[in-house]
C-alpha cells in the first residue's frame, strides 16, 4: 500500500464518521496537536521574552553609559568654566599690576620730587613686583604645558617682562615714548593671545566637550 492509499483510506474514514464520532475525534486531535505544539509555543515565547529582556538590559546599559558620560562632561565643563573665570581674573590683575610697575619705573626728574616720594615709589614698586610674581606663577600653574597656545602665552608674558623702562637710565622724551610703545605692544600681544585661549576654552564649554 502506498502513502497515497493510506491517505485515501484515512480520508475515507473521516468522511464516513458520524457526528458523534467527529465530536470525539476533534478533541482528541486538538489534544494531540497541543501535545506537540504546546512545548514548541512555550519555547518560542520563552525565546522572545529572553530576547526582549536582553534588549532591555542592553538599552539600560547604553542609557546609563550615556548618562554617566554626560555627567562627566558636565562636571568637566563646570570645572573648565571655573578655570576660565579664575584665569581671566588673575590675568586682569596681573596686567594691571605690571602696568603699575611700569608707571612707577617711568623716568622722572628726581631734582623736582621729594626724597620721601622716591622712597614711597620704591616701596610701592617692590610690593607690586611681589604681587606680579605671585600672579604670574598662578597663571603659569593654570596652564597646560602640553598645549602649544598655553606655552606661547608664557613666552609672551616673559617677553613683556623684558620690555619697558630700565631703572637708573636717563631717557630722552623720544626714548621714553618708544619704551612705552614697545611695552604696550607686548602687553597687547599678551591680552590678544589670552583672549584667543579663553575663546577656545569657552567653545569647549558650550559644546560640553570632556
Amino acid at each position: 500500500m502506498t502513502p497515497t492509499d493510506d491517505w485515501h483510506a484515512l480520508w475515507t474514514k473521516v468522511l464516513g464518521m458520524t457526528v458523534d464520532d467527529f465530536s470525539k475525534f476533534v478533541p482528541a486531535l486538538v489534544a494531540v496537536v497541543a501535545l506537540f505544539l504546546g512545548p514548541w509555543m512555550q519555547w518560542l515565547i520563552a525565546r522572545r521574552q529572553g530576547k526582549m529582556q536582553a534588549d532591555i538590559a542592553k538599552l539600560q546599559v547604553e542609557t546609563q553609559s550615556r548618562i554617566a558620560t554626560r555627567q562627566i562632561a558636565d562636571n568637566i565643563s563646570t570645572k573648565r568654566q571655573s578655570w576660565i573665570d579664575e584665569l581671566r581674573k588673575d590675568a586682569a590683575e596681573f596686567l594691571t599690576v605690571v602696568g603699575q610697575i611700569q608707571e612707577l619705573k617711568r623716568p622722572r626728574d628726581e631734582q623736582v620730587i621729594a626724597m620721601a616720594e622716591v622712597q614711597g615709589d620704591f616701596k610701592e614698586r617692590l610690593v607690586s613686583e611681589m604681587r606680579a610674581k605671585e600672579l604670574g606663577t598662578r597663571i603659569r600653574l593654570r596652564l597646560n604645558p602640553n598645549e602649544a597656545e598655553h606655552n606661547h602665552l608664557v613666552k609672551l608674558i616673559a617677553e613683556m617682562g623684558s620690555k619697558g623702562y630700565d631703572l637708573n637710565r636717563r631717557y630722552t622724551a623720544a626714548d621714553e615714548a618708544e619704551a612705552a610703545k614697545i611695552f604696550n605692544e607686548a602687553s597687547n600681544a599678551v591680552v590678544a593671545h589670552l583672549q584667543q585661549i579663553l575663546k577656545h576654552e569657552w567653545e569647549r564649554v558650550k559644546k560640553g566637550d570632556a
